[in-house]
């Protein structure tokens, strides 16, 4: 009684697998069961796809803005942190210099001044 109606909303649903599934109805219940659990694995199958590539496409849009990020920070490096990494090594450079120079004037007037000490100790002799 419920066989044909069963089997015509499985031949509207099934598509262009109609004529496919129109052979289990031949079987009687058991056949529009068979096609029934066809019908379903086909959605199932079309449901999974379809997640499965809009989550592709997520991860790919994802990747991208990543992607699109890294080159942002990429350009920020080559613009503002590479320049004001040169100057800070200069500055560390001429720091050093100049520390050096000034040890080096240390170093000279105490030489001086112990020279000038002795010179005295030695004429007072």
């Amino acid at each position: 009684m419920f066989g044909p109606l069963v089997l015509s909303v499985l031949l509207a649903a099934a598509g262009d697998g109609a004529a496919d599934l129109a052979v289990f109805a031949q079987f009687g219940a058991v056949g529009i069961i068979a096609a029934m659990g066809i019908w379903f694995a086909k959605g199932a199958h079309q449901r999974e796809r379809d997640h499965t590539d809009k989550a592709h496409q997520r991860e790919r849009d994802r990747a991208d803005r990543l992607e699109a990020e890294n080159r942002r920070l990429n350009d920020l490096i080559l613009e503002r942190v590479i320049p004001a990494m040169t100057a800070a090594t200069s500055a560390a450079q001429e720091s050093a210099q100049l520390l050096a120079d000034l040890q080096r004037e240390r170093e000279l007037e105490r030489l001086s001044t112990d020279h000038k000490r002795r010179t005295q100790r030695g004429g007072d002799i």
